[in-house]
């Protein structure tokens, strides 16, 4: 959160027991626990929130788009299987000739 490294923590750690002394730094670190536990359960009920807040419209904006794609899809499938004679097959060998000649060299 803060992006801090060992040496930064140690010279922190060393200033608060310089400023608050022995007696009250165990006090001290308590609060601060608490207040940083408190903090992140907010911040993640704030993003639960949110994502709450945007999946339902998210959900209903994808099944508005998406039956209109299926529906497309579906007539175009139909379209192309309507307009291909029945039974015929690509298969690289063209109507009414040979197959394409071998490369001198393949065995």
């Amino acid at each position: 959160m803060f992006n801090l490294q060992g040496g930064e923590l140690i010279i922190i750690a060393l200033l608060a027991l310089v400023v608050l002394g022995p007696e009250k730094l165990p006090e001290a670190a308590r609060w601060f626990g608490r207040m940083y536990a408190l903090i992140r359960r907010l911040g993640d009920g704030f993003t639960q929130e949110f994502q709450s807040a945007v999946k339902e419209p998210l959900d209903d904006l994808r099944t508005a788009v998406s039956e209109p794609v299926e529906e497309v899809k579906s007539s175009l499938d139909e379209t192309i299987a309507a307009s291909s004679p029945e039974g015929a097959v690509d298969d690289g060998v063209e109507i009414g000739g040979s197959a394409p000649p071998e490369s001198p060299g393949a065995e």
